[in-house]
């Protein structure tokens, strides 16, 4: 009889997984721990769609759903199948995660806990880090990790414990091929995630490439992602008022074929990020960057990870048109500088954002070795 199997779960504090956190960081770690150390991996949580196409992107890892979202039915969840639970992946500080800790750590006071903080630090400002409640909850983490640098030395600050800087990164899935060619990039500025969200902020994006288009010829904006319903009447009126826009800036909707996507990031030289706020780095940060993309975006805490410190990108104020204006009427006739910031892109991708890479050294931080 071979030795036990062992296993990773990811578990969500509150609503269950939507079908893109699958291929990012909260679906890729579990998934990257199967596939490269041999883990049985799950992810647990109530459905939030009515169906999950990326599931064939991490075959190999169950994907289960809880009949609901009340943490009764996460507890009993555990219960049921804590002597499987060698490694449990909470993601960020939630109050609920109390209950969760205290029933997994009763159950299996040998297991490992991991700890991804995907947190803000206007979110951040707001927890009470001190507090008995959230103490007992990082005391219990075998390993806490922040996604960007900044949250990383916060987290120092304010806690006692020793956080890790684990970035959300990229992983190649099989058959998708983000490798760029130059030579095919065309004059796009692409923006891949929520689209309408008051986070996401993609009216300043619209607004401002309103006001650079005459000067940015041959060039155009493409949403990649499912439109919020109530931003379909500002993309209607933006129309009205800038009717020469309609074919240079394209909303394409949902796109679950991860083949489409990568194609989306190859053909586009600049990537924008026009967000309000973000939690750590995001991940399309990371594919992004892999696919050889400049990167244009806010001043979200990640963002000097997200430029390399300007060498891959531009960074302009949180909610700033007139800038983000500037930049994209500047970088649309810098070609030089769009390739070369590209190529760098590229090779501090695979340096900085390679998820095998990020896994191997978690692998290590958990259990003090080398994965097999």
């Amino acid at each position: 009889m071979g030795e036990k199997r062992r296993g990773v779960y990811s578990l969500p504090a509150y609503a269950g997984w939507s079908n893109q956190q699958l291929t990012k960081n909260c679906g890729i770690v579990p998934y990257l721990f199967y596939k490269k150390f041999g883990f049985h991996a799950v992810m647990a949580g109530a459905k939030t769609e009515d169906s999950y196409p990326y599931i064939k992107y991490v075959e190999g890892m169950d994907v289960e759903f809880l009949p609901d979202v009340e943490l009764s039915t996460k507890l009993d969840y555990i219960r049921s199948h804590a002597e499987d639970m060698d490694l449990l992946i909470l993601h960020g500080y939630y109050p609920n995660y109390v209950d969760i800790v205290k029933c997994y750590r009763d159950l299996r006071p040998e297991g490992k806990i991991y700890m991804e903080l995907d947190i803000n630090l206007q979110a951040a400002d707001r927890t009470p880090w001190r507090s008995e409640k959230v103490a007992a909850v990082l005391e219990a983490c075998d390993v806490i990790g922040a996604s960007c640098r900044s949250m990383q030395q916060y987290m120092m600050r304010k806690t006692p414990y020793k956080v890790e800087y684990i970035p959300n990164g990229f992983y190649d899935f099989e058959s998708v091929d983000f490798t760029p060619d130059f030579s095919r990039k065309e004059k796009i500025v692409l923006t891949v995630g929520r689209i309408g969200t008051h986070q996401k902020h993609n009216e300043l994006l619209m607004e401002a490439f309103a006001a650079a288009a005459n000067e940015m010829p041959g060039w155009s904006v493409r949403f990649v992602g499912r439109i919020e319903e109530h931003f379909k009447k500002y993309i209607d009126n933006y129309y009205a008022r800038f009717p020469a826009l309609k074919e240079r800036v394209v909303f394409t909707g949902v796109v679950t074929d991860r083949n489409l996507i990568a194609e989306e990031y190859q053909r586009a030289k600049v990537f924008a990020l026009t967000s309000r706020m973000e939690g750590g780095t995001p991940n399309v940060i990371a594919e992004a960057l892999s696919a050889g993309n400049y990167i244009v975006t806010s001043a979200i805490d990640a963002a000097e990870e997200a430029t390399d410190g300007g060498q891959c990108g531009a960074v302009f104020p949180i909610e700033d048109e007139i800038r983000l204006t500037e930049i994209l009427r500047c970088l649309s006739s810098n070609g030089e500088q769009l390739e070369r910031g590209g190529h760098h892109a590229v090779s501090y991708a695979k340096e900085a954002f390679d998820y095998g890479r990020i896994v191997d050294r978690l692998y290590y931080l958990l259990y003090g070795e080398c994965g097999a």
